[in-house]
C-alpha cells in the first residue's frame, strides 16, 4: 500500500498556531517542529470566512479555530485536505462538530499515482498559490519507499505548469515556484544515478555506495541525504520484476502502439538519452517503457509492445570498470530475433551493434557490424536515398557525434544515410530493411545531446518509428 503522506501530530501543550506568515494577500503559511516532521499548513480568506488546507493533526480544534479567526477576522467554516487517511477521522469530526465542513478547494491536481490514497495538490489561480501537499519536501528527507517516483516527476511537470508564485510544500519551508524545481532535480538525479548503476551491471550494495547529489539539489542538506531504503526503492522500481511494466503490463496494440527503449551504458548515462527519445514517441503518438535491467530485454516483454528501441553496447561493467563482460545471452538473442521476424519493428540506435555476441542471431538480424568510430567531432549526416519516408523532409546537417564506421549487408539492406568527416572519410549512417514480417531501422548517429536533439535527426527518428509501425 503507498503511503499518501505521513501524519504528524501537535500536542495541544503547545500553542495553536505555530509559525506562520502571510504569503499572498488573504493567504496564510504556517509550519511546524521537527518532532512532527516540519509539516505545513495553511489558511486563507474566501468570502465572509476562512478555509484551513492541511489542518494540523493533534491540536486543540477550537483553540485552533479561535488563532485562525482572530488573525483573518473570519470565522473558519471549511477545511480541505491535501491527503487523507484513517488516522484523520478524529479531525474529521472534531472539525465538523465544531462547525468546520470538509470541501473540495482551487484546483485538485491528482497525486494518487505517485502517493496512492486521495492525495492531491490544491492551486488557487486567483492567488497564483499551491498547496503542493506530499508531491513537494522542502526540508527534512523526502522518504521514497511507497511512492512511485516515475508518476511523482509526471506530476511535478504539471504542477509547474500552473505557474504558481508561492508553494506551500506538505513538509518544510515555503517558497517561490523553485521548490517545484528543486523537487523535480532532486528525484531526476537520484534516479539518474541509481539508472546508470543498473546499466553497469551493478549490484545495488555497490549502487548505494556510490549515488552523491550536488548539494543544491537538497533544502535542509544533509538532513534529507537520500537514506539506503531511499535507494533500494528507485532500484526496485527500475528492475525485474518492477521493470519495464511496473506490474501492469499494457495490451498490444496498433491504435495504441507501446515501445520497449532499453538505453543507457558505461558511456552513455541515461538523462538524456531519454530526454532525446521522449520528443520522438509524444510526436509519433507511442507510449514508450523505458528499461535499464538488460536482463528484462525477454519474449514476455516483447510480447506486451509494437516496437523495441535500443540506444545502448553490449557490455556491462559489474566490478568497476574492470573485466567487463557482454550481457545478451542466447535467449535474448532469440528473443529479438522472433519478435522482429515474427511482425515487431526494432529502431537500432547508436552503438547498438557494439560489442554484442560475434556472429550471432542478433547482429545477424540487424544487418552491420561495429568496428570503432572516430573522435568526437562536428561532421556532416547526407541522405543516401531522397526516395524512402525515413529521409522525407530530411536535409543534409551537421552535429557534434561519434562517426561510426560499420560495415553492412549491402545484399539485404538499404542504405539511407551516409556521414561524412572533414577529411572526407565517409561511412553508412543508417539503413532499413524487412526481415520476416517485421521492420528494422538502423541509425548511427546518437551519442551525444547535441546529435539526439538536432531537428534533422529527430525528423529522421519521427520517420523511422511511422515507417516501422507501417504508418
Amino acid at each position: 500500500m503507498k503511503q499518501a503522506q505521513v501524519l504528524f501530530f501537535l500536542p495541544a501543550a503547545l500553542a495553536a498556531l505555530p509559525h506562520h506568515e502571510q504569503i499572498a494577500p488573504g493567504v496564510w503559511a504556517a509550519g511546524f517542529a521537527d518532532k512532527y516532521g516540519s509539516a505545513t499548513c495553511g489558511w486563507m480568506v474566501r468570502g465572509g470566512e476562512t478555509l484551513l488546507i492541511d489542518p494540523p493533526r493533534g491540536v486543540e480544534v477550537n483553540k485552533f479555530l479561535q488563532e485562525v479567526a482572530a488573525l483573518t477576522g473570519r470565522p473558519v467554516r471549511s477545511f480541505a485536505l491535501t491527503a487523507r487517511a484513517g488516522q484523520d477521522e478524529a479531525l474529521i469530526a472534531a472539525l465538523e462538530q465544531a462547525g468546520v465542513k470538509l470541501v473540495t478547494a482551487g484546483e485538485g491536481l491528482p497525486l494518487e499515482r505517485a502517493f496512492g490514497g486521495a492525495a492531491r495538490a490544491l492551486y488557487f489561480a486567483d492567488k497564483r498559490v499551491l498547496f503542493a501537499g506530499p508531491a513537494v519536501v522542502h526540508g527534512p528527507r523526502a522518504a521514497l519507499p511507497g511512492t512511485d517516483t516515475a508518476a511523482w516527476l509526471d506530476a511535478l511537470a504539471v504542477l509547474k505548469t500552473k505557474r504558481p508564485a508561492r508553494v506551500v510544500p506538505g513538509r518544510g519551508s515555503w517558497g517561490g515556484p523553485d521548490l517545484l524545481d528543486r523537487q523535480q532535480r532532486f528525484l531526476k538525479e537520484i534516479r539518474r544515478q541509481v539508472a546508470y548503476g543498473i546499466s553497469l551491471g551493478r549490484a545495488l550494495e555497490k549502487i548505494a555506495d556510490a549515488v552523491l547529489l550536488p548539494a543544491s539539489y537538497y533544502a535542509w542538506m544533509p538532513y534529507d541525504n537520500p537514506q539506503p531504503e531511499d535507494v533500494r526503492h528507485v532500484y526496485e522500481e527500475l528492475t525485474a520484476p518492477r521493470a519495464p511494466y511496473d506490474g501492469k503490463p499494457p495490451q498490444r496494440s496498433k491504435q495504441k502502439p507501446h515501445a520497449l527503449v532499453l538505453i543507457a551504458d558505461r558511456y552513455h548515462e541515461p538523462e538524456h538519452i531519454e530526454d532525446g527519445l521522449r520528443p520522438v514517441f509524444a510526436a509519433t503518438g507511442v507510449t514508450p517503457h523505458f528499461l535499464v535491467d538488460y536482463r528484462a530485454l525477454n519474449a514476455e516483454n516483447l510480447a506486451h509492445v509494437d516496437l523495441l528501441v535500443i540506444l545502448r553496447d553490449g557490455m556491462v561493467w559489474p566490478n568497476d570498470f574492470k573485466e567487463p563482460a557482454i550481457w545478451m545471452t542466447p535467449a535474448q538473442e532469440k528473443a529479438v530475433v522472433d519478435f522482429v521476424e515474427g511482425g515487431g519493428a526494432f529502431l537500432n540506435l547508436h552503438n547498438s551493434m557494439g560489442v554484442y555476441p560475434e556472429n550471432g542471431p542478433y547482429l545477424n538480424l540487424v544487418g552491420g557490424r561495429y568496428i570503432g568510430h572516430g573522435p568526437l567531432e562536428r561532421f556532416l549526416v547526407e541522405v543516401a536515398d531522397q526516395d524512402h519516408p525515413i529521409t522525407r523532409g530530411v536535409t543534409p546537417f551537421f552535429a557534434a557525434d561519434e562517426q561510426h564506421t560499420p560495415p553492412y549487408d549491402e545484399k539485404r539492406v538499404r542504405l539511407l544515410l551516409r556521414n561524412r568527416s572533414d577529411d572526407g572519410k565517409t561511412a553508412a549512417a543508417g539503413w532499413c530493411y524487412e526481415p520476416g514480417q517485421g521492420r528494422l531501422v538502423h541509425l548511427a548517429s546518437g551519442h551525444t545531446r547535441e546529435a539526439l536533439e538536432h531537428p534533422m535527426f529527430q525528423l529522421l527518428m519521427r520517420n523511422a518509428v511511422n515507417w516501422l509501425l507501417r504508418r
